[in-house]
């Protein structure tokens, strides 16, 4: 028997999904070990070997791939914790990472905060302006060398950053994208005199127009780069020691797989793989249903993610932001706030009741966790509302503390004078009104009506609140995944190995000739990268698939949109196409009154993107049973739903439901990891594929008042 198996670490829970060769899932979860990422990984394979009866070194041995995703290079970059990186850039421009642009004080900040933008500041340098070293050279826009490099003065930098105890460097020099020789220079330089330090050089990790944004990409990657790198040859190291022969497959924020190797040469790209993974399974599963537009979102421990799919396409972000410094790299659109079950309940200055971004994490945990935690959380808030279950194993085979949970919500209540019920109440209102906020701000702020929408919703904590959070902002219907508390690591099962070459050359329609030529050499010279790329990892070119696409915007314009050509899309009697393509696309993003009919259209970037498929796992479908869902009744409990307050409510085993089987709220369907909750004059049903389906009785949209009956299946 062969396996694969995902695994994805977030702030809370380190979650696994092992996929045999008959499709036979088995999916665990184990506390993240911060301190030690590696420990909680394994911890959560071993207890998945456990299920089917393996030992840990049994289950490896057998495994064709794993696949990964983390969160080490967001977190190092988040809690400041990267390692000490000096920079080496254009004499002049020294100054240009502590400076930044205009939106650096507001870059990635929820609205709350931007309102007082006077308040605000610029974030904290990464980067030390005492550690940031000019050097002579200039190339301009063209790529000519106006002044050559000054390779004394490069010795002379690198010498000084190191006598400082930098332990990475950054090379970024002006129009480096255009023409790396001075780059490429630096680069034999720093590897003579310094061979074994991290180095990242800007015309390799982002050679894209935008001088802050390809520096802070530099930046960044060397930052967290020692720390990716170790971790990687942790765990990589310990899974062979286990029995793992075959490839660890790591998540990129791009949509595809890497190869450890190059995920440790660029580990920026890694960024958000775990919320990436989740919407790369959503879009599996809307393939199945034949629906175009997603609305993907994933209630973890720490965090709330919202991801969209449009169309059948996944939308790129083309700046994203960490940690209020902006990048350039290809990274799917993932909109993050601190909204999740370990988000921790406090009062502000004017004794109003907040709930996060503060979380509690793995260690100490919610309250009710008793590991130590003292402060109430999201989770102990719906435990004390019955939503969820205290004498049910939870994530990691834990059970819950309810009176834990009563203990710290109270003592939160006795500043404002409210018992502990009242607390969670408050707590579970806001937490679901953030999560709607980013939700309308990922759909109706940008044009889109969530009503032409499917919700999927996922993570330990997502279908606890997913109805209340979709019925406030009107999708046309909420899916829960099977095994939606694993489904970020299960949609990493389904991706391909990718890799992409990008370059930025300005061209204004309409396009001449000239231009299409220079077009047509550049994404030659790209693809030439890709399948080099492959050839060096030791697979077979001919398998990959390559794709070309433009960046293109109206001139004067900021937004940027990403078009794919067809290889023979590029001539002076098709092109036309390319261009009617982004027309349409813009004006489904940004709304028919955005066009600029008669506006000329720039490109200024061009991107290959290589697809080698490799051997995923599929979703099979089960027969459909009838809607009696009586075999999977296993008691009731008290639990909260207003306007009724605590209700008499029929608790089901989530493992026990077939498909077809119809639960008529009030009701909760509980499973490992998570519960769903239905409330009354809702219905749950389950399809085919153990998705399952919350619909309000007798309406098109969840928006619309639910009746407040009971009904029954």
């Amino acid at each position: 028997m062969k396996f694969r198996i995902g695994v994805d670490i977030g702030g809370t829970f380190t979650d696994c999904v092992v996929v045999d060769e008959s499709g036979h899932r088995t999916i665990s979860k184990a506390l993240t070990t911060h301190g030690a990422l590696a420990d909680g990984v394994l911890a959560s394979i071993d207890a998945n070997a456990g299920q089917r009866g393996l030992a840990l070194d049994e289950l490896l041995s057998a495994t064709d791939a794993l696949v990964h995703g983390n969160t080490v290079a967001t977190n190092a970059i988040l809690t400041r914790t990267g390692t000490r990186t000096g920079v080496i850039t254009t004499k002049g421009h020294e100054d240009a990472l502590i400076i930044g642009k205009v939106y650096a004080k507001r870059a990635g900040l929820p609205e709350r905060e931007i309102v007082h933008l006077t308040r605000l500041k610029k974030p904290d340098p990464i980067v030390p302006r005492a550690l940031i070293k000019g050097v002579s050279e200039r190339i301009d826009a063209h790529g000519d060398v106006i002044a050559s490099l000054d390779e004394e003065g490069v010795e002379r930098a690198a010498r000084e950053l190191l006598a400082s105890g930098v332990q990475a460097l950054a090379v970024t020099f002006l129009w480096s994208f255009i023409n790396p020789i001075h780059e490429r220079r630096t680069k034999e330089i720093l590897a003579d005199i310094a061979p074994g330090i991290y180095t990242s050089f800007s015309h390799e990790l982002s050679p894209l127009l935008g001088e802050y944004e390809r520096s802070v990409t530099t930046m960044l990657n060397s930052y967290v780069g020692p720390t990716v790198s170790g971790y990687l040859d942790v765990l990589q190291a310990r899974l062979r020691q286990k029995g793992l022969r075959n490839p660890v497959l790591i998540m990129q924020a791009s949509g595809g797989l890497t190869t450890i190797e190059d995920a440790k040469r660029r580990p920026i790209f890694t960024l958000d793989s775990g919320p990436t993974g989740g919407i790369l399974g959503c879009a599996y599963l809307a393939d199945l249903y034949g629906e175009e537009n997603i609305v993907c979102t994933d209630v973890g421990g720490t965090s709330f993610d919202v991801g969209l799919i449009l169309n059948r396409q996944i939308p790129l972000d083309p700046e994203p932001v960490v940690g209020q410094y902006v990048m350039r790299i290809p990274k799917l659109a993932v909109q993050s706030i601190g909204a999740g079950g370990g988000s921790i309940g406090w009062l502000d200055e004017g004794g109003l009741l907040r709930v996060g971004p503060q979380s509690a994490g793995s260690k100490p945990g919610p309250a009710c966790y008793g590991r130590g935690g003292l402060l109430p959380t999201v989770t102990d808030a719906d435990l004390v509302l019955g939503y969820l279950d205290p004498n049910s194993p939870f994530g990691g085979g834990m059970r819950l503390d309810r009176e834990l949970a009563l203990q710290a919500l109270q003592r939160l209540g006795s500043f404002m004078g409210l018992d502990a019920e009242e607390v969670a109440i408050g707590m579970f209102r806001i937490i679901n009104a953030h999560m709607a906020d980013l939700i309308r701000k990922c759909t109706i702020e940008r044009g889109h009506d969530p009503r032409d929408c499917v919700l999927f919703a996922y993570g330990g904590a997502g279908p606890t609140h997913a109805v209340f959070y979709g019925r406030d902002t009107g999708v046309k219907k909420l899916q829960i995944p099977a095994d939606s508390t694993v489904f970020s690591a299960e949609g990493m099962l389904t991706c391909d190995l990718i890799h992409t070459a990008e370059a930025s050359r300005r061209h204004l329609s309409p396009f001449r000739p000239a231009d299409l030529d220079q077009m047509e050499s550049q994404f030659a010279a790209l693809e030439k990268l890709v399948l080099d790329q492959y050839r060096d990892e030791g697979a077979d070119a001919a398998e990959v698939r390559l794709t070309r696409s433009l960046g293109m915007r109206y001139r004067l314009q900021v937004h940027t949109i990403e078009i794919e050509t067809g290889e023979d899309e590029l001539t002076p009697q098709a092109h036309h196409a390319v261009l009617d393509r982004f027309a349409k696309r813009y004006a489904r993003i940004y709304g028919e009154g955005a066009l600029m009919a008669d506006g000329r259209v720039e490109s200024e970037l061009q991107r290959v993107t290589g697809r080698l498929p490799i051997e995923k796992f599929e979703f099979r479908a089960e027969a459909l049973t009838s809607p009696n869902a009586s075999g999977a009744l296993s008691g009731d409990r008290q639990v909260y739903f207003e306007p009724a307050g605590y209700i008499t409510t029929p608790i089901y085993s989530g493992e026990q439901l077939r498909p077809g089987n119809v639960v008529a709220g009030p009701a909760v369907v509980q499973r490992m990891g998570d519960a769903i909750v239905v409330p009354p004059g809702f219905i749950a049903e389950m399809d085919r594929y153990r998705t399952i389906s919350l619909k309000a009785r007798e309406t098109e949209h969840l928006a619309r008042r639910a009746p407040t009956e009971s009904v029954s299946a």
